[in-house]
């Protein structure tokens, strides 16, 4: 007795059965050609009732035409508030015609009343005098600020000594008297005096050869909260070694600043 290979008793392995031979492939058929689509057919024409399932159609009744009868008036047309005998007023032309609608025609534009001739002529005469009302409340307005401007005080120097040296370079330096004007008080103002005065120095200067005039630092003699007295002493010298000098006496007095207001010496 044998056994089998792996040593264990039992059933001998069957032989092995032989696989069938492959079938060979099969040919690919040739491809089919794709069809042509057909043109769309217009669905053929039926005549009526074609279909035994089909009910007539019912026509529409022809309805005749109606004819209107214009009822004439009986009798003669009159008002309503006319009595008989009395009838006078005439009857209006198509009576029964309807009026034109408002888009029938081209628009008309309805022109505003005019004016009457004197209700403009006084229009006219009110707005003349209302200009010159204005014109003149302007030129006295402008004449107002003039003299106001005219008087009013310059903003002045931030102490005495200052108001003293700026009004004495105006005067006997620079000789403008107009920038001095600009240096006095309201009261002591006066445009014709200081001219003259810048005036008379040009004429002393010009008889000398090359006036200088100088000063030493003006000093305060006495000073109140708004008043003060400030004394300096004018020196003239020339090219030709000549001097001449002059004790001064200036009051001023405090506004918005300090101004030059009398001149003694």
């Amino acid at each position: 007795m044998t056994h089998p290979q792996s040593g264990y008793p039992g059933h001998p392995e069957p032989a092995p059965v032989p696989s069938p031979d492959p079938e060979p492939p099969q040919p690919v058929p040739p491809a089919e050609p794709i069809p042509v689509p057909e043109p769309p057919h217009a669905w053929p024409p039926y005549p009526q009732q074609a279909y035994p399932d089909e009910a007539p159609t019912d026509t529409m009744p022809v309805v005749p035409a109606e004819n209107t009868q214009v009822i004439g008036p009986e009798g003669q047309w009159h008002a309503q508030h006319e009595a008989p005998g009395q009838w006078q007023t005439q009857p209006p032309e198509h009576p029964a015609w309807p009026a034109d609608p408002i888009w029938a025609g081209p628009q008309q534009t309805i022109p505003a009343p005019a004016a009457p001739a004197g209700k403009r002529r006084r229009g006219a005469v009110w707005v003349s005098l209302a200009l010159a009302a204005t014109l003149l409340l302007c030129a006295g307005g402008a004449v107002s600020a003039y003299f106001l401007l005219r008087d009013a005080d310059n903003p002045g120097s931030p102490d005495p000594g200052t108001a003293v040296n700026r009004f004495l370079t105006a005067v006997y330096t620079q000789q403008d008297a107009r920038a001095a004007d600009d240096l006095v008080c309201r009261e002591a103002r006066d445009k014709t005096k200081l001219s003259d005065r810048v005036a008379e120095i040009k004429s002393y200067s010009d008889g000398y050869q090359d006036p200088v005039y100088r000063w030493e630092e003006p000093a305060v003699a006495s000073s109140g909260e708004n008043r003060a007295v400030v004394a300096v002493q004018l020196t003239m010298s020339t090219a030709d070694e000549k001097t001449a000098k002059q004790d001064l006496e200036f009051t001023v007095i405090r506004k918005t600043g300090w101004l030059v207001c009398e001149v003694t010496g």
